[in-house]
């Protein structure tokens, strides 16, 4: 008769077996490699800062199976990129869980693949959770940090939990080298995005603002209650505000009717609505109140 230990280890290990036929070894910087996760049968996920701008890309899937691969796009922000493999790769592509219900001191377990092929594993326990949080100026769904060590060439490779679903990509590339996981929704929204795009559209208007109070008096005035907004600087010509009709010297102070503090806010919004959608915008003119309707465009590619 099994102990608990061993039936224990029996289903971690079963886990990983099973979680690991979607990790594989990626070797884009010279034979320094890390992991990644099969995604689509042509498609992979890595960890960014392990892939070399305009190098050879080899994945390894197992054992003796190597296949060429290239860089369909990446989001240097969240330390994601996408590789897209000369043929298909024939193994279980990443079967993603939710996380949301996720708790401090939940075992897990990091799946990694070496560059012979092999499948190596560390585990530990969900020491950090937080919601949504931005490093620079890209959205990451939740914040999962785990107890755990990444061992050389982790970065890219799969966490899984105790259902033995892949809760995120881990990396040390985000925080200083300590292991953070990327979210499973996080992962699907920026690949999607990657895959059509092969880069992360940045949502803008065309204007050059600074925030500036606005005064009692103009704010009867012009009939609007907000007591802060952003001036316009610049209005760059034939972008969605000048499309829209904003003017130099306008005074916003509600989109869709939330107000801004700083210039962060209305990151925030835009990022929110994302590019192409309408957006309800009021502005000061004069001294009284202006509505337009802008057309949130994406930041040209320099």
């Amino acid at each position: 008769m099994q102990s608990t230990w061993q039936n224990m280890s029996k289903e971690i290990s079963e886990s990983v077996a099973r979680a690991g036929q979607a990790v594989v070894a990626v070797d884009g910087r010279s034979g320094h490699t890390s992991s990644g996760l099969l995604w689509r049968p042509n498609l992979v996920l890595t960890a960014s800062h392990t892939i070399r701008q305009g190098g050879e890309i080899t994945i390894i899937s197992r054992p003796g199976h190597s296949v060429r691969a290239q860089l369909a796009g990446r989001a240097s922000g969240a330390d994601i990129a996408l590789l897209r493999v000369d043929q298909e790769i024939a193994q279980d592509c990443a079967d993603f869980g939710p996380t949301t219900a996720l708790a401090i001191g939940e075992f897990v377990v990091a799946i990694a693949r070496t560059r012979r092929g092999n499948i190596v594993a560390s585990s530990g326990i969900l020491s950090g959770l937080m919601g949504e949080w931005q490093f620079g100026r890209t959205r990451i769904d939740q914040f999962i940090r785990p107890d755990l060590t990444l061992y050389p060439g982790f970065s890219g490779g799969a966490l899984i939990g105790a259902d033995g679903k892949i809760l995120g990509m881990t990396t040390g590339g985000l925080a200083r080298g300590k292991p953070i996981a990327i979210p499973a929704s996080t992962l699907t929204r920026i690949a999607d995005e990657l895959s059509q795009r092969g880069h992360i559209g940045t949502p803008y208007i065309g204007l050059v603002m600074q925030p500036v109070q606005i005064p009692d008096s103009l704010q009867q005035k012009s009939a609007v209650t907000a007591g802060s907004g952003l001036l316009v600087m610049h209005v760059e010509a034939g972008g969605p505000a000048d499309t829209a009709g904003v003017l130099l010297g306008d005074v916003l102070v509600h989109l869709d009717r939330r107000s801004f503090d700083d210039l962060d806010d209305l990151h925030d919004v835009l990022r929110q609505f994302g590019i192409y959608q309408n957006v309800k915008a009021t502005l000061i003119r004069g001294g009284q109140s202006v509505q337009l309707i802008i057309k949130i465009g994406e930041r040209p590619l320099r």
